[in-house]
């Protein structure tokens, strides 16, 4: 507990953020037992990161691209149901769906073959869908969010 508080207090927002979200999603802290542990007058910045903890979050690149896309202005949820294909990693402004994929967890046969079911799926359901890399989301931060809006923009003109 001691150092995900301290990692709220002493870290730029994201990297404290993901720590906490990491711990929660893991099970090894729950979220009330951190908003209970900052209750102080002076711990407004780090309850309002807190509140932006989503425990359902699967990995790390989904909770830096949530925040930078709400950074961004965009309206994003987390985990999102799409009957037939299970959960969307995070849907954008309620119309593109972002899957967040690293390249650890999505290269064997197995997980390839499931990834390319599961976008099929949202494009047979008309669901248009992003597949980013944790490298895109992580090192170019800047072409992720404008990908995010050209693809927004570019759906509204199809509209």
């Amino acid at each position: 507990m001691d150092s995900v508080i301290q990692s709220l207090r002493c870290l730029p927002d994201l990297d404290g953020l993901v720590i906490a979200e990491s711990a929660v999603a893991l099970g090894r802290l729950p979220l009330t037992a951190i908003r209970m542990s900052l209750s102080g007058r002076n711990d407004a910045r780090e309850r309002r990161l807190v509140s932006r903890i989503v425990p359902q979050s699967q990995s790390i690149i989904e909770c830096i691209a949530r925040y930078l896309l709400r950074e961004a202005g965009f309206h994003v949820e987390s985990q999102v149901n799409i009957p037939g294909k299970g959960h969307l990693d995070l849907m954008v402004d309620g119309r593109l769906g972002i899957e967040t994929d690293g390249a650890g967890f999505h290269m064997d046969k197995p997980s390839f073959e499931k990834d390319r079911r599961r976008w099929n799926v949202t494009t047979r359901l008309g669901v248009p869908t992003l597949v980013v890399s944790y490298s895109m989301v992580k090192n170019r931060p800047r072409e992720f969010v404008a990908m995010v809006r050209d693809t927004l923009r570019s759906l509204d003109r199809a509209a």
